[in-house]
């Protein structure tokens, strides 16, 4: 493609461990395109001309409205994240191109660490941090985490990720989907109409859904109550699908068990947020998904895949439908 011609924009003003490089997109990109004309910027230190004569646009946390007024040639505009609440509705994309994300591609070490949360929610790891931090002796087992049921809303690449890596344990993996169709990661998949009267069998409730007018407040107090007492919570989807207050009153009351929380309302979380200091949870940094031996590497692999998809006129992965949001 002699008129591929991609923008690449790093987050602030200056390279950081997140910064795109030249190289990295290179490496990304098939063979045949690899001659390319790129241009590495930076968010505070924009190149307005080399944004209008781009074919493609690659970034996070970008500005649309910039794109909408200066890049209007650009056909494809990649998002290095997967969720993409912050760039809808899709009116300020150029006419005729496609959005696409990089959901799928932190999948595997999302998947991981969704295990471990789930096997620290049924040892009690979060009682006994709470515990350590008060030099407390309490002796409390846990029952065994075969034949436990976890439900999973949002049985998407990272959702089924999840799934399997905790399968092994002896798990009862319940899944929702909208489609409501049938995935080999699942021993049932239900759709979000039904999640609500198959919350009393949840021993662990995972998120991992993106963020969209449908789930944003979809966990609240009566959904938390619907659990059995001593359920525990992971949430790697996006903050406000739950409902802070309600979730922090679950725990304080004991009939939540325990919740893993790696994202936030708020992101960084604030130094006065009631979260810190909530019984029985275990706080990340939004760092479920990020992998220090090759992120940038494997969210570039879907936009340099999409690059040979459009060249050769098939559809490309991973395009974001603006009826549904992601």
């Amino acid at each position: 493609m002699s008129d591929l011609r991609i923008y690449v924009e790093n987050k602030g003003e200056r390279a950081d461990a997140y910064s795109i490089t030249d190289a990295l997109v290179r490496a990304a990109l098939p063979q045949p395109y690899r001659g390319a004309a790129i241009n590495v910027c930076y968010s505070l230190q924009p190149d307005l001309e080399s944004l209008g004569r781009a074919t493609h646009f690659v970034g996070y946390g970008f500005d649309p409205q910039r794109i909408q007024r200066h890049a209007r040639q650009v056909r494809v505009v990649h998002s290095l994240s997967a969720g993409v609440e912050g760039y809808l509705p899709l009116n300020w994309m150029p006419q005729g191109a496609v959005l696409t994300n990089s959901s799928g591609a932190q999948s595997g070490k999302g998947g991981a660490y969704g295990a471990m949360a789930i096997l620290m929610l049924n040892e009690r790891i979060p009682q006994h941090v709470a515990s350590q931090r008060n030099a407390a002796w309490n002796r409390t087992p846990a029952s065994a985490v075969d034949g436990k049921t976890v439900l999973v809303y949002g049985f998407g690449e990272l959702g089924a990720a999840v799934a399997r890596r905790i399968r092994p344990f002896g798990l009862r993996i319940v899944g929702v989907r909208h489609s409501g169709a049938s995935h080999d990661d699942a021993d049932e998949i239900i759709q979000p109409r039904q999640f609500r009267e198959r919350l009393p069998e949840a021993d662990f409730l995972v998120l991992s859904c993106p963020l969209t007018p449908e789930t944003r407040g979809l966990i609240g107090t009566k959904e938390l109550a619907l659990l059995p007492e001593g359920a525990g919570l992971l949430n790697i989807a996006r903050g406000p699908v739950v409902d802070t207050q309600a979730l922090i009153s679950a725990l304080a009351s004991g009939h939540l068990g325990g919740a893993v929380l790696d994202v936030f309302d708020v992101e960084p979380l604030p130094r006065d947020s009631a979260l810190w200091s909530a019984p029985n949870l275990v706080i990340t940094p939004h760092t479920s998904c990020d992998d220090a031996r090759g992120d940038l590497a494997q969210c570039l692999a879907i936009f340099g895949h999409n690059v040979a998809l459009e060249a050769q006129g098939l559809p490309m992965r991973n395009v974001v439908d603006p009826r549904l949001g992601y």
